[in-house]
């Protein structure tokens, strides 16, 4: 039986060890590092980069070797005239084969110039006797021709210039660059949210140990009252009065409980959990931060913050980025609504051998005999009478330049409104909490009196009732403040973009975060 019951202890004992190791830890910091790998937000704006980086390889392809080939193969049969002189030569059908082959490289380069080099391989045969010349030769007897040919066109109007032809490069690397800066104010976006959902969890995980604690009194003011009723000193009425305002006190425990429940899957919304994980979130861990050692003064420069957030935050340099890659493309469309006027210059050198034989492939291109050289030059125009494209493309571009100004002098006009906001809650917040604890302090004090009259029997249990509500309320109104305190803390930070930090593309929060208002003076 003693082995029994050994057993089934460290049986117990292990349940409670794994129970207690599939908890997950609920400290801020760590609960933040859990939202890089875990939030779908924070996932989806990484996938925009490598789509960005997608889209620039996409733009690289305008100066990629590009190589072309063909080979082609005829037979044909021509059935000749009854007048054709060449009947006396053949059968009255001339049979014919040819070949031909080309393949041609080409490259466009970065300073708008386009090269091309290609190379032609020509056979062909007949059973018609004779060559060119009137000479006997034998049916089927081979011609070869190579040519190799060299061009490079320069863009004259529309397309000329390194600037133009890179646009599309450069613009794909600037939204990379977008992109990444989104990331970045995403990242603290998301930990300002699990920030906001942290310290609401807690409240409500303090607020529910208020909440048992006035339960508790109100027993004990229970006691206190059958005490007193047993010595004749209050009426047997007042148990009602008792009982009912513990039945209420249990109904707001249980509501506490219902919010905490609430809470803790709210938080682990934020951090990207599913269900199960939320549920297994443990206690909060991490306590309020205190005003004195937050770094906290009065008088806070505002423009000290306003110039760290123009300087961090990510989502001003995104749009900085998007800005440059508008006024590129704006260029881009002015450049288009220009004719196109190419000059191209090329040489060519090509030779020919006859007759059969692998050697005399080869041969065609070095043969002596029939060799053709020659250089030149051409212009080619092209311009749309109405240009209807070109203009539509200049227009919208140039109305996408205004928008985008907008765009960036209204975000930089609501980064100062916010970090005024941002600032004065925190400034209210500190004056708040200070008040809310000396009336927390204020309130428990005239409950503990009012009990000791109570007992006396000086005073009624419907002040003592009120007087215990009143410290309550206080109770939690100090808990608001303090999460209010808490919430601008880190509403600040974000504003401010120093809330987290990064190293390429590796973020983390920056320590103390949480705790600690922004330095003014770096």
């Amino acid at each position: 039986m003693r082995l029994y019951y050994s057993f089934f202890a460290i049986w117990i004992a292990a349940v409670n060890n794994l129970q207690s190791q599939s908890k997950i830890k609920c400290d801020l910091t760590e609960i933040s590092s859990i939202a890089f790998d875990k939030s779908p937000n924070i996932k989806r704006t990484y996938y925009a980069i490598q789509n960005a980086e997608g889209e620039l390889q996409v733009q690289w392809s305008t100066f990629d070797f590009n190589l072309n080939s063909a080979l082609s193969y005829q037979n044909s049969r021509l059935n000749l005239y009854d007048a054709d002189p060449r009947n006396q030569y053949i059968d009255r059908s001339l049979k014919s084969n040819s070949v031909d082959f080309s393949a041609g490289l080409q490259k466009r380069f970065r300073t708008s110039q386009i090269a091309e080099v290609s190379l032609r391989y020509l056979y062909n045969d007949s059973n018609f006797p004779l060559n060119t010349f009137n000479q006997f030769v034998g049916p089927f007897y081979g011609n070869h021709t190579g040519v190799l040919n060299f061009s490079l066109t320069q863009p004259l109007l529309r397309g000329r210039g390194k600037k133009t032809a890179t646009t599309g490069e450069k613009t794909a690397s600037l939204y990379i660059d977008k992109n990444k800066f989104d990331y970045e104010f995403t990242n603290s976006y998301e930990i300002l949210q699990i920030g906001i959902a942290y310290w609401t969890y807690y409240t409500a995980f303090k607020s529910l140990d208020v909440y048992k604690q006035n339960e508790s009194r109100v027993r004990n003011v229970l006691e206190i009252t059958k005490e007193l009723i047993k010595a004749d000193k209050k009426p047997e009425s007042d148990m009602a009065q008792v009982n009912a305002d513990l039945t209420n006190q249990e109904r707001l425990t249980f509501t506490a409980q219902q919010n905490l429940y609430n809470a803790r899957l709210n938080l682990g919304r934020a951090i990207g959990l599913s269900d199960e994980e939320s549920q297994q979130l443990g206690d909060p861990a991490s306590d309020f931060p205190v005003v004195t050692e937050s770094g906290y003064k009065e008088n806070i420069d505002k423009k000290a913050l306003i110039k760290r957030a123009k300087d961090n935050r990510g989502d001003l340099k995104a749009i900085q980025k998007v800005t440059e890659a508008v006024e590129l493309q704006y260029q881009l469309a002015e450049n288009n609504l220009k004719p196109q006027l190419d000059l191209t210059g090329f040489a060519y050198y090509g030779s020919t051998s006859v007759g059969n034989g692998v050697d005399k492939t080869f041969s065609s291109f070095v043969n002596n005999q029939g060799q053709d050289l020659g250089v030149g030059a051409k212009l080619t125009f092209t311009f749309a009478l109405n240009n209807n494209l070109a203009k539509g493309n200049y227009s919208i571009n140039k109305i996408a330049v205004q928008d985008q100004a907008i765009i960036s002098d209204n975000t930089r006009r609501n980064v100062d409104l916010n970090i005024n906001a941002a600032l004065n809650n925190l400034n209210n917040s500190v004056l708040i909490l200070e008040k809310a604890k000396e009336s927390m302090g204020f309130h428990k004090e005239a409950f503990d009196n009012e009990q000791i009259k109570f007992q006396m029997g000086l005073t009624t249990l419907l002040n003592l009732m009120l007087f215990q509500e009143r410290f309550t309320y206080s109770e939690l109104e100090y808990l608001n403040a303090e999460q209010q305190f808490s919430n601008a803390i880190i509403s600040l930070r974000h504003e401010t973009g120093t809330l987290v930090s990064k190293e390429n593309l590796d973020f983390k929060v920056i320590p103390n975060a949480f705790y600690t208002v922004p330095n003014t003076e770096n």
